[in-house]
């Protein structure tokens, strides 16, 4: 198994220069890290058009990811789960959507506060609790806040279904005295009103996510936008496959919700012109039992299925559906977002391939961004995405040291006081 530090170390020593008399070998490192870095990095500033996530943009976000991970694994020498504070205390990569046209992104670092300068309290509403994806969200929050030292009430509306349960939650977190709201949206149209009403009780809102496209009552946003995550799933699907023609069963996530909609807009752009067939689109709530049932449902109504695409919970269901249904090998797994169970599956060979959108620094940088707003330091309308990055068997184990997850055994946490 190629390891990426290990590759990342060939490729930079084969960008520095020979060392001549009187440049130190630390001088030497530094050179060739920043020569290589600047290849990487060229002509990777901005990507446009129907594609959106280019293959350059796409190679930059790999490479990226990657020194992260190793510069976290060898000058840190600990695991992720070990010193969380520090991943979330430094410069970040990410992207910056255009304001115009979220399809043109271009890149630049988030510099994470050192602590806050006002004493805040920050309320956050989360649609559900009942996936390792959401925990791992938890965790990122509740781990800045306490590195911070803010107080942090997260609020949870228990199921993608309880879009009333979200209105109130916000309604609420004024009636509190928030200094600041997080709103990860069930609907973004759904959660508008209440969005609105905060901002003309001056209280910042920060999206954090699913994507709220409308932006007219936001102070901040750390999301990501879904069509790109469908866009990058199918080029993933494209890379696995090759010409072949292939039926696939897609999995977006609930019905209603925004992100699960755009994921199934930009994966149908993405495998334009290809001879890849939808041919069952099968919307739940993101618990386990509906995800299983979904996936053994449609692996019984079409025997020739070659491939199950879905979003975390599913692929991880899918996984135990496909065995039991005896086509182990025969349909093959792909995730559009990362969970801890979802990277044990790439690692055992269940799932082939997964996008990791660094869902714990998507949360943290949302509270950075409260923080910042309360601060009076955060410019209205900033819009960051963390660099997302494609997880396979090669490297699935070496992202344990990105913010992706939450640690083993981790229970979230609703509350914290510094």
């Amino acid at each position: 198994m190629l390891n990426p530090c290990l590759w990342l170390m060939h490729e930079q020593r084969a960008a520095w220069p020979a060392r001549g008399k009187g440049t130190s070998l630390a001088q030497a490192d530094t050179a060739g890290k920043e020569r290589h870095n600047k290849k990487m990095l060229e002509n990777r500033t901005s990507t446009t058009g129907e594609g959106a996530m280019t293959s350059n943009i796409l190679h930059a976000a790999i490479f990226l990811g990657t020194t992260a991970i190793c510069h976290q694994a060898v000058s840190a020498g600990v695991a992720f789960a070990e010193e969380p504070s520090a991943i979330f205390s430094k410069p970040i990569k990410i992207f910056i959507p255009d304001k115009s046209d979220v399809k043109t992104v271009s890149e630049s670092v988030w510099h994470p506060p050192a602590k806050a300068e006002k004493k805040s309290y920050v309320c956050v509403s989360f649609p559900t609790m009942q996936d390792p994806y959401w925990i791992a969200a938890n965790y990122g929050i509740v781990t800045e806040a306490k590195r911070l030292g803010v107080q942090v009430d997260i609020l949870n509306a228990g199921s993608f279904s309880n879009l009333s349960a979200q209105v109130n939650q916000l309604n609420d977190c004024a009636a509190k005295g928030a200094d600041a709201v997080l709103v990860a949206p069930i609907s973004a149209e759904g959660v508008s009103s209440a969005v609105s009403s905060l901002k003309k009780s001056g209280i910042p809102v920060i999206n954090i996510i699913p994507r709220i496209a409308a932006a007219d009552n936001l102070m901040g946003r750390s999301t990501l936008d879904y069509y790109q995550v469908g866009i990058a799933s199918a080029k993933y699907l494209r890379e696995s496959i090759g010409d072949a023609a292939v039926k696939v069963a897609l999995l977006p996530g609930p019905a209603g919700a925004d992100w699960a909609a755009r994921t199934l807009e930009g994966f149908k752009v993405g495998i334009a012109d290809s001879k890849i067939e939808i041919v069952a689109v099968k919307y739940g709530d993101t618990d386990k039992n509906t995800q299983y049932n979904l996936v053994a449902d449609t692996l019984n109504a079409f025997p020739d299925l070659n491939w199950v695409i879905g979003n975390a919970v599913a692929a991880d269901a899918a996984s135990g559906a496909v065995k039991a249904a005896g086509l182990s090998g025969k349909v093959k797994i792909g995730s559009t977002y990362q969970t801890g169970p979802v990277r044990d599956g790439i690692e055992k060979g269940d799932i082939e391939w997964a996008l990791s959108d660094n869902v714990a620094l998507m949360a943290s940088i949302g509270l950075d961004m409260a923080v910042k707003a309360v601060d009076g330091t955060l410019e209205p309308g900033t819009e960051v995405w963390p660099v997302p990055r494609k997880l396979t068997k090669d490297n699935a184990a070496s992202d344990a040291a990105m913010a992706g997850f939450a640690p083993n055994g981790f229970k979230p946490v609703f509350s914290v006081r510094p």
